[in-house]
């Protein structure tokens, strides 16, 4: 059962908001695409993995997508699957060529398109989150319980490569289709419970509780004002500006589309940048005249919010936002032209 959906990454989000709002010649555009692509492929990696969990039975495994949780520090772990009998951390991995693991140095290289780069080891990474793990169990009273840890390539076309000496790092590589294989053999080795549902459920909530997804000040990540944005409401049809509230609709005057939460995105897009707003931000940002009506439109969201008054500043629900992306779209490229 899915405890926690995967979703597309809050820094996926928060780049798209940016680029939706950004002029086509901004010198800062070319990175943050780069980087928009980078949380998208690693996305996209762990929706084929998701594939092959969804053919498991909703018992006996509680499954967490994108789990942040924190011992000394913040740690998040792509695919964490617990049972009763035992714990499963998965680091998923969306790379493309050749994958070479030196035994001596630890070290990886990736091979692409004739061009060899250095990326971080997967299996040292992994391997830090279970012993994050592991002290964030013990804190929480529980001990004993065995964890397994692996790493997941989503696609079968990429290549693992090793010396002689080094094939036992294949004990914790798999490609994504193997993954319920897997599983099947862990339950094999660990036959025997070894918390019981109730202390399962507890620690389930626990995890829960604990889990802060990141959200970063992506203005100081990429050294933006937002005075650099474009501000005002964007038409659903042809994506200009030129957007007009009256009569208890948005009405673009570029192509004369009409609708009633042309508005929405326009919202996210302010919180995904600025994680709070207020009534007088939300009529400034979005053009409107009448503080009356953005206050009603605001209002309307019920979003939560914190303070009273003119105080009161409303934020997004962690994991939710109002105008959900669709599939489609964002793997043709469209959120972010």
């Amino acid at each position: 059962m899915n405890y926690l959906e995967l979703r597309v990454p809050n820094q996926a989000l928060q780049c798209m908001a940016l680029l939706s709002r950004m002029p086509r010649n901004h010198p800062v555009r070319p990175i943050i695409e780069k980087d928009l692509r980078s949380w998208m492929k690693g996305y996209y990696g762990e929706k084929q993995v998701e594939y092959y969990l969804s053919l498991l039975p909703e018992e006996p495994y509680y499954i967490f997508h994108g789990l942040r949780i924190k011992d000394k520090k913040y740690f998040q772990m792509d695919l964490l699957i617990l049972t009763m009998n035992f714990g499963l951390i998965v680091e998923i991995k969306n790379i493309s060529g050749r994958i070479c693991f030196k035994k001596g140095s630890n070290s990886v290289t990736r091979v692409y398109e004739n061009n060899e780069e250095g990326i971080s080891n997967p299996i040292e990474q992994v391997k830090r989150h279970k012993m994050q793990f592991h002290n964030w169990l013990s804190k929480n009273q529980i001990k004993g319980y065995p964890i397994e840890h692996l790493v997941t390539f989503s696609k079968t076309s990429t290549l693992i490569e090793t010396t002689p000496d080094n094939t036992q790092i294949f004990k914790y590589i798999i490609y994504g289709e193997s993954l319920i294989t897997k599983i099947k053999e862990l339950e094999m080795k660990y036959p025997n419970p070894h918390l019981s549902k109730k202390k399962l459920i507890h620690l389930t909530d626990a995890l829960l509780q604990a889990h802060q997804p990141l959200m970063l000040d992506i203005l100081q990540t990429y050294n933006l004002s937002f005075t650099e944005l474009y501000p005002g409401v964007q038409c659903p049809k042809c994506k200009n500006f030129h957007v007009n509230y009256y009569s208890g609709n948005w009405h673009c005057s570029y192509c004369n589309h009409t609708s009633k939460n042309a508005h929405l995105p326009a919202v996210d897009d302010f919180l995904l940048i600025h994680q709070t707003i207020t009534r007088k931000q939300f009529s400034e940002f979005l053009r409107i005249p009448s503080s009356r009506i953005a206050g009603n439109l605001l209002r309307a969201l019920n979003l939560p919010s914190t303070g009273s008054k003119r105080t009161t500043q409303y934020y997004l629900p962690p994991g939710c936002i109002l105008s959900p992306l669709k599939e489609n779209d964002m793997k043709k490229g469209e959120i972010y032209t």
